[in-house]
């Protein structure tokens, strides 16, 4: 579908309306809120820091009444990674939709004006999203996603925002287009549900015919809702340029990778220049609800009977918000099952594992995911040409502290372990893939996974570990090899006396790799491996081989060799910031000597390592 007019009774704004006057239009936004509509957390099983989008619903409504007093036009725009993300999610996924669906009657309710699309909303499937779209009462912009499966999804959208005529009919509409792209890599991420259904197309070939299209098609001001973080937008390809070099956006919503735009309170200012994102007008509203988008634009008609930003402030609105009782309600019923579900058992544990210190040493969580894949696997291959080589079998560091803050980490007692515990474990219940690789293929992934530590400096004992803003997944671990890592040394040349069992890994020598279906197409800036080498997509995914390792006590009586140790090559010194917990297992890293630093800002327990 191409562009979709809400309806509106009043006639659409022309340049002579307004003029010698300015307009104004308040952009409300979310992003990735991952299915948060009660901000619960369901791993720890108990209320998280903010209600998640009900707790977001009052300050939405404050937000709109306070345009309304100031003469503004208004719309409310959600910039993807809406359907997926956490135990409700998943849970929903495997019911049908209709129009009580707790996320279809939180979006209606509230009233959203549109929908941008995430990557992650692809992950359960091209029919499911078609029938979200179907009972949505807003659209769901595509605009590079192509294909015969998402008719039921826009290319673009044209909304009507009223402007408050206070009594001086009648009231005008402000016509504003919305344009909502991918990431790239989406093609590769979500191959196993996009294969011969859609494609993902270049974005900026899209941007750029969507934008004058709308304008065209009566479009006041364009709006890119672009599923991606700073960085990306910045950052072209010789066939796709970036985003940034593209004219024709009045503002632009960005996320995916759970950041915050405006970075500090001075952006809030009027035009201030910290408030643009390629000299445009830009938000960027944190994660799972934790801020709402605030962004004023001011508009101004031109000679040519354009109307063109002339001002903008741009501001971020923590949660802070006592929940809308109707929303909670509204979801109350599948909380409660969601609930139920998580809180069964499926195992035991003999032993009490945490990933406090993810990055500091291999983690016992990371070798019982790895044991659950690599049993999963064995069970395949074992009568295969591609049993006698070596298996390197990927895990990465999920629920590691990161942007998410100090109290996401890992803790599972010794006992039965329930569902929530399994969801906490092993967030993501990916597909578990095998391929064949190359050794100069694994060294690549292992120098990836090691760009996120700061580059050490002898001499410093308060620096950081980890670089800022490093998000805890992109860090994994290849367990049936041995290998060291280096700190000090620059990115690419961190790695080294990498073997597997056989003796040192050469870069011809063939791999088993074991990872998943988002890893293997480049998720997290891994290079992406050819899917012609694919030997095996296991039928079960991870949870399920988690579940089956539980059962039958792989993991008690398989213990995994450590694979790796930060091994810098002069004496060196790091504060690996971590959950405040971790203080009662400092034991479990004594060779590291830690040394307790105190509580940052942001509360987490700073840990001095002697490297």
């Amino acid at each position: 579908m191409t562009a979709f007019d809400t309806l509106f009774s009043g006639p659409p704004l022309g340049p002579d309306d307004h003029k010698g006057r300015s307009v104004g239009l308040r952009i409300l936004a979310t992003t990735d809120l991952h299915l948060q509509l009660h901000g619960y957390d369901y791993h720890a099983d108990r209320q998280g820091p903010h209600f998640g989008l009900a707790g977001l619903a009052p300050q939405i409504t404050t937000a709109r009444e306070e345009a309304e007093r100031m003469g503004m036009a208004c719309v409310l725009l959600d910039n993807g990674d809406f359907i997926q993300g956490g135990a409700m999610g998943t849970w929903l996924a495997n019911r049908p939709v209709t129009a009580a669906h707790p996320l279809v009657k939180t979006m209606n309710t509230i009233g959203y004006d549109a929908i941008g699309l995430g990557n992650h909303d692809l992950d359960f499937g091209l029919p499911y999203l078609n029938a979200l779209a179907g009972h949505l009462n807003m659209p769901l912009v595509a605009s590079n996603l192509r294909g015969p499966t998402t008719s039921a999804l826009y290319r673009s959208a044209i909304v009507s925002a009223r402007l408050p005529s206070h009594g001086t009919p009648p009231a005008a509409a402000l016509r504003v287009g919305v344009i909502s792209v991918l990431p790239r890599g989406t093609d590769q991420w979500n191959a196993n549900v996009l294969s011969g259904q859609a494609t993902v197309q270049d974005y900026h070939k899209a941007v750029e015919r969507a934008a004058p299209a709308l304008r065209s098609a009566g479009a006041h001001v364009v709006v890119l809702l672009a599923h991606m973080g700073r960085q990306e937008f910045h950052t072209g390809t010789a066939s796709d340029p970036a985003l940034a070099s593209l004219r024709g956006i009045d503002a632009i919503v960005l996320g995916h990778t759970h950041e915050s735009f405006p970075l500090s309170k001075s952006a809030c200012s009027p035009n201030s220049p910290a408030g643009r994102i390629a000299g445009r007008p830009a938000i960027m509203p944190g994660h799972h609800g934790s801020h709402l988008g605030v962004l004023d634009i001011t508009l101004q008609a031109g000679s040519d009977n354009q109307w063109r930003v002339c001002a903008h402030q741009a501001e971020l609105r923590e949660n802070t918000s006592r929940p809308c009782e109707k929303l909670l309600s509204a979801s109350a019923q599948a909380h409660g099952l969601v609930q139920r579900h998580l809180r069964q058992p499926v195992g035991r544990l003999q032993r009490r594992m945490h990933n406090y210190f993810s990055f500091a040493a291999p983690t016992q969580i990371c070798a019982l995911l790895a044991q659950a894949k690599r049993a999963a696997i064995l069970d395949q291959i074992r009568d295969t040409a591609n049993a006698a080589l070596p298996l390197a079998i990927a895990v990465s560091a999920q629920t590691a502290g990161g942007r998410s803050g100090a109290d996401n980490f890992v803790e599972v007692a010794p006992g039965p372990i329930l569902r929530r515990d399994l969801n906490a474990l092993c967030p993501h219940d990916n597909e578990i893939w095998a391929l064949r690789v190359t050794g100069r293929e694994i060294r690549g992934w292992l120098e990836q996974a090691a760009a996120v530590f700061q580059r050490l400096q002898a001499c410093e004992p308060d620096q950081n570990l980890l670089n800022p803003g490093t998000a805890p997944f992109h860090f994994l671990t290849l367990y049936g090899l041995r290998y060291e890592i280096d700190p000090t040394k620059p990115l690419g040349a961190r790695i080294s006396d990498l073997r597997c069992d056989q003796g040192p890994l050469a870069p011809k020598d063939s791999v088993v790799l074991v990872t998943d279906h988002f890893r293997a197409g480049g998720g997290g800036g891994y290079p992406a491996l050819d899917p012609k080498n694919v030997i095996l997509r296991h039928a079960a995914n991870l949870h399920a081989a988690v579940q089956d390792s539980l059962t039958g006590n792989i993991l008690e009586e398989d213990p995994l060799v450590r694979p790796w140790k930060l091994k810098p090559s002069q004496s060196v010194k790091a504060i690996l910031n971590t959950s405040p917990r971790a203080r009662h297992h400092l034991q479990d890293i004594a060779h590291l000597k830690p040394e307790d630093c105190g509580t940052s800002e942001d509360g987490f327990a700073k840990i001095r390592l002697s490297l």
